[in-house]
């Protein structure tokens, strides 16, 4: 049976020619001289590599009874063919940087399926199948067009890392709290305004990333969150932290750059396994309700910890502290706090 039988694209089966593998990394010819299918060689292949070759068409894949990994990314596929749910024993299937508009309800067949990265395409919608993934540990689908969350991804019991970067949505499903191993999960840049109290049940939760959305506060159930590394809050209109933060014992980076802040507890200081905190226009000058006096003590003893950034430092010199100064001694110039200001000097 010639190539051309079996695979549509001529560029599929350039890539075929050379990208094909056994489980120990050898190269596995699939075609002769006659460009013929050798049968008992396709049975052998476990691992595709088609990166970057400008794929648009896939048909035929399903020939790979054997495949475990299939790499896709940075090609033109605009669609994934219903076939592709035959193969049963694919783990890792990557389709990065392509033009998918929609998946197929088959791909919820793939139950062997430990990492789909489907990032960077144009799919809007995911459908209810994506549920049936039981062994995933890895969904990437950032830098796509998803505006909601289907319920069924509740179910997937068994992942660690979902990242949903750069998409459209708005509000979360409840069941997206059950997935109870996750370790990561990236929710910025989209329109979120609210994150729900069961956010809590994600107690093995160590990166959370909710910048660039739209939150003012935060349920009191996130400083629940014990296992919690990295927490990412920038760019969203949070005006203050509650001093419940001290409870994320095991926190090391905190990001709080251009939100809104009022308030900032001391409590923070609290966080002794915290090794950067950003704080790069976060704080809401002219309506801070906090004392100037409290306020310049706690960002005192977080630049003695050294975890500011550069960035930082220059952000709470040239704006923080002059702003706290004027409002401790009721000076209105301004700028003159600002020409003349020398922090070794200053005495709250």
């Amino acid at each position: 049976m010639k190539a051309t039988d079996i695979f549509k694209d001529e560029k599929f089966i350039e890539c075929l020619k050379k990208g094909t593998f056994d489980e120990k990394g050898n190269h596995i010819k699939i075609f002769n001289e006659e460009n013929e299918i050798i049968e008992e060689n396709v049975k052998k292949v476990t691992k595709i590599n088609c990166f970057n070759y400008r794929i648009a068409n896939i048909d035929g894949i399903s020939i790979f009874i054997n495949l475990k990994y299939l790499y896709l990314s940075n090609n033109q596929i605009k669609e994934l063919p219903k076939e592709i749910s035959r193969l049963k024993n694919l783990k890792y299937l990557s389709l990065f940087d392509n033009k998918i508009e929609e998946l197929p309800k088959e791909i919820g067949n793939l139950e062997k399926l430990e990492i789909l990265d489907l990032s960077n395409n144009q799919i809007k919608e995911l459908p209810k199948e994506i549920g049936n993934l039981k062994n995933l540990k890895v969904l990437r689908l950032y830098y796509n067009k998803i505006k909601k969350i289907p319920n069924k991804m509740g179910k997937l019991k068994n992942l660690k890392e979902l990242n949903l970067f750069h998409n459209q949505i708005e509000e979360l499903p409840k069941e997206i709290w059950n997935l109870e191993n996750l370790k990561e999960l990236n929710l910025n840049f989209n329109q979120i305004k609210e994150i729900p109290k069961e956010i809590s049940e994600l107690n093995k939760l160590k990166e959370l990333n909710l910048s660039y959305n739209k939150i003012k506060r935060l349920p009191e159930e996130i400083w629940n969150l014990k296992n919690l590394k990295k927490l990412y809050l920038h760019h969203n209109k949070l005006q203050w932290l509650p001093k419940e933060i001290k409870n994320l014992k095991k926190l090391e980076i905190l990001d709080l750059s251009e939100d809104k802040l009022q308030w900032l507890p001391k409590e923070i200081l609290e966080l002794d396994k915290l090794k950067k905190i950003r704080l790069y226009k976060a704080f809401d000058l002219n309506n801070l309700k906090q004392d100037p006096k409290e306020l310049f003590n706690i960002l005192k003893k977080l630049k003695d910890k050294n975890i500011f950034y550069d960035c930082e430092l220059k952000y709470l010199e040239k704006e923080v502290y002059p702003v706290l100064i004027k409002e401790k001694y009721k000076i209105t110039d301004l700028k003159q706090i600002k020409d003349n200001l020398n922090l070794d000097n200053i005495n709250f």
